[in-house]
């Protein structure tokens, strides 16, 4: 039987096996540094594959982002190209295809055909011919080796003609000058553009343009006034309705190299010009050449500075005749004395005061005021031209008589605010709507700057200054029925079927009751026919006439009166029972006799005579012979006074002693 199994005993290691090694040393351990990857006992890092698997994807991320911004960028610039594109070929194509034409090309304007001016009945007043403009490129001259001498001398001969007046060193000028286009002559007749077109000169061409004419020649040229060479208005209507005439422009295109040098080519219009609007005034051909007649034979024989009328349609306020003498500068560069030029009315502007206090109930034309041969306001002391005594005086006799004492009595009851309202509502002080250029609105100073002395001196016509216009306005308030009409200068604009376009209604307000405006008219009458009326020499024989004389001393610059300086005025309407015209009149500084019913009213009676037979109104009832058309003129006037020697008696009115400056209040007698 076998024993017990015996296990073998542990196997020990062998020392002869075993491979003896140094013995190492152990060393202090040092502080892993942050940032190094730790090492193994062998000094081998030990997160190097960590590492390097980090870099790598940092280095993937980084080469990303570079390729992520290229794209960017590429996408970015393709997109800024694609708009560009898109700006230059459809956004602002326009602005591009015009910036590429100014490169090439040269735009010139050259005015269109400007609208036409007709009297009330169709008669042209105003209108634009066809004319030729020459023009040179002195350049295209050059290249063609052409002698500017030889060259000028021939235009020069082509150019002959008596309405162009042009100097052969001007033609030398154009013909070497530095500018690529030059005009020769501009607007000179046709005929002669025909001849300079048959030389076929390089770079010389003719160009048809409009030219301004007059047909009816001076009459009324400070009223229409001009237009310039490139067919600018530049006074009167002409400039007022500038914008209106002149129409659009049209375009000369003259092509050019991409140099800058302009190609000797006949240039084309680019753009047709637009012509400008017609229009039809109020003025009557034939009636404004008879007063301007008269006006200047007045002038003449008065040897006065200057002179104005106008004659006024007394239901539209239309003006048919707006005169002014004389024409020193040149018709069309002298001012329109009735709308530019205001003064002091004198005792025309009685008429207001009286209408004024008739309205306010102050006054009735039978009632007498005591009116004595002085009056005495504060410091100043008022006369009448007449010298009378104390006299009792109807209110009609103060008007027919002038009185400006009983005037300013009158006034006093009315007081300056009364006063001043009736003015301003008459048209003092105020445009007439006209929008004439430069015209005057004349002057009426606020209470507030009155003094003591204002409301008398205002109430017999100084102290406040009006325009001509302004009074025949004023006055045909009393002919309107009491109605104020803003007087008119343009009936309408004529359409392209040439049919009349009426301009608006003008405008209209009630200033006095009907009833008042027969009165004063009745007291206006008196002024013409009583036996001490002011007016008689501004009757017309066949119709009654109502109206006013005026004679004011003219207002010195900086304050004061000019002596010796007087406006001499009438102004009033007729058929005085159913008024058609009215009519005012003045003269600037007559000489000798300067008295409003005198030199102003005699001219007044022809004008308003040859208006009324003009316009066919029947003759008054109870009225004389009818006046002929064109009335003889009045004999002339008496020789003016000697320096030195006293007036006329009757002529002046006889100043106060102890006030030794001219007095204005002391009106000469109408």
């Amino acid at each position: 039987m076998s024993g017990p199994t015996r296990l073998a005993p542990r196997s020990r290691p062998s020392r002869a096996r075993q491979v003896s090694r140094p013995r190492q040393v152990s060393r202090p351990r040092r502080p892993v540094a942050r940032g190094r990857a730790r090492r193994s006992s062998r000094g081998r890092p030990l997160a190097r594959p960590v590492q390097g698997r980090l870099v790598r994807a940092l280095r993937r991320a980084r080469s990303g982002r570079r390729v992520a911004f290229i794209l960017a960028l590429y996408l970015l610039l393709t997109l800024g190209m694609a708009w560009r594109l898109v700006t230059v070929q459809v956004v602002a194509a326009e602005e591009y295809r015009e910036w590429g034409t100014r490169q090439t090309q040269r735009d010139l304007q050259f005015p269109a055909r400007r609208g036409k001016l007709y009297d009330r009945a169709g008669d042209p007043l105003a209108m634009s011919i066809t004319a030729a403009s020459i023009y040179v490129h002195p350049r295209a001259l050059a290249e063609a080796n052409v002698d500017p001498v030889e060259a000028g001398d021939r235009l020069a001969a082509a150019m002959e003609h008596p309405d162009v007046r042009i100097s052969q060193a001007r033609i030398q000028e154009a013909l070497t000058s530095e500018s690529p286009f030059s005009y020769v002559a501009r607007q000179v007749p046709r005929e002669v553009g025909v001849r300079v077109a048959e030389l076929r000169l390089p770079g010389v061409g003719v160009l048809d343009e409009p030219r301004r004419t007059y047909p009816a020649g001076e009459l009324a040229a400070p009223l229409i006034g001009f237009a310039g060479t490139d067919h600018v208005g530049l006074s009167g209507l002409e400039l007022q309705y500038d914008e209106v005439l002149a129409g659009q422009p049209g375009l000369l295109q003259i092509e050019r190299a991409p140099g800058g040098l302009e190609i000797s080519a006949a240039p084309r219009v680019g753009q047709p010009p637009l012509p400008g609007t017609d229009l039809v005034l109020t003025i009557d051909r034939e009636l404004q050449l008879t007063t301007e007649e008269l006006l200047a034979e007045a002038v003449a024989r008065w040897r006065a500075k200057g002179a104005a009328a106008v004659v006024m349609d007394a239901g539209t306020g239309e003006i048919l005749a707006l005169a002014t003498a004389p024409n020193m500068d040149g018709p069309r560069r002298e001012r329109t004395r009735a709308l530019t030029d205001a003064h002091e009315p004198g005792s025309v502007n009685k008429v207001i005061t009286f209408a004024a206090a008739l309205e306010e109930g102050l006054i009735e034309p039978d009632s007498e005021i005591l009116v004595p041969p002085a009056h005495q306001v504060g410091e100043k002391t008022f006369y009448d031209a007449q010298g009378d005594p104390t006299t009792p005086l109807t209110v009609r006799d103060i008007m027919a008589r002038s009185s400006n004492i009983g005037t300013i009595l009158i006034a006093e009851r009315l007081g300056p605010e009364g006063l001043r309202d009736y003015l301003q509502a008459f048209g003092y002080g105020q445009p007439t709507g006209i929008g004439f250029p430069a015209e005057s609105s004349g002057m009426l100073l606020p209470t507030t700057s009155w003094t003591e002395t204002s409301l008398p001196t205002i109430a017999i016509g100084h102290g406040v200054s009006a325009t001509l216009v302004q009074i025949a306005a004023a006055f045909d308030v009393i002919a309107n029925g009491g109605e104020y009409v803003a007087p008119t200068l343009v009936r309408g604009k004529v359409d392209a079927g040439g049919r009349l376009e009426p301009a608006g209604p003008p405008q209209r307000r009630q200033v006095i009751s009907a009833s008042t405006a027969r009165t004063i008219t009745d007291m206006m009458i008196a002024v013409v026919t009583d036996e001490q009326g002011t007016g008689e020499l501004a009757a017309v024989p066949g119709y009654d006439v109502a109206g006013k004389t005026g004679t004011a001393q003219k207002a010195r610059v900086g304050g004061g009166y000019q002596p010796g300086a007087y406006v001499a005025s009438f102004a009033g309407f007729a058929p005085a029972d159913d008024p058609e015209l009215v009519v005012a009149v003045m003269l600037d500084e007559p000489a000798g006799t300067y008295s409003g019913g005198k030199v102003a009213a005699p001219v007044f009676s022809q004008i308003m005579g040859s208006a009324l037979s003009h316009q066919r109104v029947v003759p008054s009832s109870d009225a004389g012979e009818l006046r002929p058309a064109l009335p003889p003129p009045p004999p002339p006037p008496p020789p003016p006074p000697v320096e030195g020697l006293p007036a006329p008696v009757g002529e002046i009115d006889v100043p106060d002693p102890a006030d030794p400056a001219p007095d204005p209040a002391a009106d000469a007698p109408d």
